[in-house]
């Protein structure tokens, strides 16, 4: 992916629960905290979905490991989780950034969140909601 995104290109959400600003198109969806709303903060962002492709095998990698996710997903390997992801919803919350996947196709009843820091430096939890 290359992307280079700024502030315009972002829309403000506001609730009286949590206001965020959102950009979404085709590929991919991204949710920034108002609070955290920054230069630096879209920099960061923008390094991380640049990153992405490269690190879909790490990705991967965590659910394969992950016991939950064995357990709920035992014949999928590397390679077929990541062609089975489809699209990437980033969710950015301080320091930690939230992956979640609702168009995968690894089984159309649940939904797959990864949590990690840094620039998928440390993946430290893979979730299986629904």
């Amino acid at each position: 992916m290359n992307y280079l995104l700024n502030k315009d290109d972002f829309v403000l959400n506001e609730s009286k629960y949590v206001s965020d600003y959102e950009f979404e198109d085709e590929n991919i969806k991204v949710t920034i905290y108002k609070e955290d709303f920054t230069q630096k903060e879209i920099d960061f962002t923008n390094k991380l979905i640049n990153l992405y492709g490269e690190t879909l095998p790490k990705i991967a990698l965590a659910c394969v490991e992950s016991d939950t996710f064995k357990y709920c997903f035992p014949d999928e390997n590397i390679e077929s989780i990541i062609s089975k992801l489809g699209k990437p919803i980033f969710r950015r919350m301080g320091n930690t950034t939230l992956l979640t996947y609702t168009e995968h196709s690894i089984d159309y009843d649940h939904i797959l969140d990864i949590e990690f820091e840094g620039l998928y430096d440390d993946i430290f939890s893979v979730g299986i909601d629904g």
